[in-house]
């Protein structure tokens, strides 16, 4: 009788741990979220400001490392829910001792072709930091955006020389052999701009062994090759561009914006929204991004659930002190900010950083979805004494 008890625990166990397992693996396949980047809510009656910036609206970038936003988005409202022509503005500045002369853009990350005039803009498909890097084996090929390949080719005799291969549509468009702290650079000429480099990487290590040849690049670059021409009365919904800088890119609505209660409208396009309350002029400017994240430690949990089923994530970056923050242009900045608990710590970048995330250095190894091998022992082993206890 006690055989049969035990049977039947061990039973009631593995099945247990079997639907456990497959709940886990469900639950993680379906890793696409849509996720809600709220602002600050303030109010929208007439002679109120909703003033934005990196600290209270996520979606605008704000660098701990300069302790600045570069993006500002300025709404004033004449009356109840309505804004007159050119009294909202939207302003993005190039990054402050920015090599790469970084500047964000309705939602995108660029890099500025003309140094003298931030008009010509080329987007960044991928920038390494200082602690990313990418392994390759010979005959290795990297996909990369926009139809680029990279290819190891081949190392020398003596593993000191490594020969790459950048590739467009399968047609080579760069051939080096290149050794350990050398630079791989691929060159072209772009509408008017000439010696433009769209692809660059740094030979870091380069392994020959009887087993497997490897090479691990750094300070990978890899930028857009039909840039984003900009120019004074180019429109984007009710914005259009008012000024351009060497450094700094402005727009202002072009007309009159205007939402009443319980509505949702379109600021910038499709990139900033901005929804009033249904019980008040009250409200909150918003952004929407699909994440497709990996179960991995590194990435924050997705933030809250609202009532419509996305994720919010108002609370990122609201414990920031506005106090002695010094006002960019157009004056944001200067906005209390309530103190609230966040829901993670990432920060605008970082929460951009978490829809690519997997994407930037291609070193994440292959794992089991939903579960890992340890489990998957378990789950075998009590399978296995249920076995032996069946045949006595």
């Amino acid at each position: 009788m006690h055989n049969n008890i035990a049977k039947h625990n061990i039973k009631k166990l593995a099945c247990l741990l079997t639907a456990t397992l497959i709940l886990t693996s469900c639950c993680t396949l379906a890793s696409a979220k849509t996720v809600k980047i709220r602002g600050t809510p303030g109010s929208v009656e007439a002679g109120s400001n909703m003033l934005l910036d990196g600290l209270n609206f996520p979606e605008l970038i704000y660098r701990i490392g300069d302790d600045l936003s570069y993006e500002w988005l300025n709404l004033s409202f004449v009356k109840n829910g309505t804004i007159n022509e050119g009294d909202a503005s939207y302003t993005t500045k190039m990054y402050k001792k920015s090599p790469k002369r970084e500047i964000m853009f309705m939602g995108s990350k660029y890099h500025s072709l003309d140094p003298d005039n931030a008009d010509t803009l080329t987007k960044i498909l991928k920038s390494f930091g200082s602690d990313d890097k990418k392994q390759m084996s010979i005959g290795e090929v990297w996909e990369l955006d926009q139809n680029y390949t990279l290819t190891v080719s081949g190392i020398d005799q003596n593993g000191e020389k490594v020969t790459l291969e950048l590739a467009k549509n399968s047609d080579v468009v760069e051939f080096t052999v290149i050794g350990e702290g050398d630079t791989f650079e691929y060159k072209t000429d772009i509408l008017s701009a000439d010696d433009v480099i769209p692809f660059t990487c740094k030979v870091d290590t380069v392994l020959r062994g009887t087993d497997s040849n490897i090479v691990v690049l750094k300070t990978v670059r890899h930028y857009s090759d039909t840039p984003l021409i900009l120019k004074t009365g180019d429109e984007f919904g009710d914005f259009k561009i008012t000024s351009i800088t060497n450094n700094t890119i402005e727009m202002k609505n072009s007309k009159t914006i205007s939402c009443s209660f319980d509505e949702t409208i379109d600021l910038l396009d499709d990139w900033i929204k901005l929804k009033v309350s249904s019980k008040g002029y009250w409200g909150y400017v918003y952004s929407t991004k699909i994440l497709e994240c990996p179960d991995c430690p590194e990435c924050p949990d997705v933030p809250l659930i609202d009532e419509s089923g996305n994720a919010d994530s108002t609370a990122l970056n609201t414990t920031s002190s506005t106090d002695s923050y010094n006002a960019g242009p157009g004056g944001a900045g200067m906005v209390p900010v309530p103190t609230v608990t966040p829901t993670t710590t990432a920060t605008p970048e970082q929460t951009t950083k978490l829809a690519t995330a997997g994407s930037v250095s291609g070193m994440s190894q292959p794992t089991l979805p939903g579960f890992g091998a340890a489990s998957l022992i378990c789950m075998f082993v009590i399978l296995a004494i249920i076995h032996r206890r069946n045949k006595k």
